[in-house]
């Protein structure tokens, strides 16, 4: 069984026991980590991932990040988005905050859109978008106060213990959602 099956396969066990909506939102919050290689095929298989999901009596709205970093600075004025091309490092200082907050706010709007939202799995995608100027965990703290349902976070990286490491790159840091891996 490939990577990609075997999480899917994990999510459904982990979907068949009891979810409840009052917990706090970090104990809502899944994290489906596999390899960073495996990317491709599972965007090709998020359909069976939303079929488990609606199966189990939950509803199911996507939320895809691909395309946010583009979207922030083509919203940056031209001038000063040709000085952070003289200067990449000032890219990552703006995107601390204010590229962070464009992507919690696109998380927030999949928050509001849900009819039901306390009883579905908002499933974010493309993480990937991050990589190198943002830190998922700094996402994820902005959202806490605002989640309703349950959160799935697609996540290629690794998992030991409750440490997260981002792309198998970064340093790994500590959260206590609730993992869903890619192995047995």
């Amino acid at each position: 069984m490939n990577r990609v099956d075997q999480l899917l396969e994990n999510y459904r066990n982990h979907l068949k026991l009891p979810q409840r909506a009052s917990l706090p939102a970090i104990q809502r919050t899944w994290f489906a980590v596999y390899p960073a290689s495996e990317e491709r095929r599972l965007l090709l298989r998020l359909y069976d991932f939303e079929h488990a999901t609606r199966d189990a009596g939950l509803e199911w709205h996507p939320i895809d990040l691909q395309g946010c970093l583009s979207q922030w600075i083509d919203g940056v004025d031209p001038e000063e988005r040709e000085a952070w091309m003289r200067d990449p490092d000032a890219i990552e200082l703006y995107a601390e905050n204010e590229w962070r907050d464009l992507i919690v706010d696109r998380i927030r709007k999949g928050f509001a859109a849900a009819a039901r939202p306390h009883e579905t799995v908002f499933a974010v995608t493309g993480l990937m978008e991050l990589f190198d100027l943002l830190h998922v965990s700094d996402v994820l703290e902005q959202l806490e106060d605002d989640m309703r349902g349950f959160l799935l976070v697609f996540f290629p990286g690794e998992r030991e213990g409750n440490t997260y490491r981002f792309l198998n790159a970064r340093v790994g840091w500590d959260y206590l959602a609730v993992p869903i891996l890619s192995a047995k």
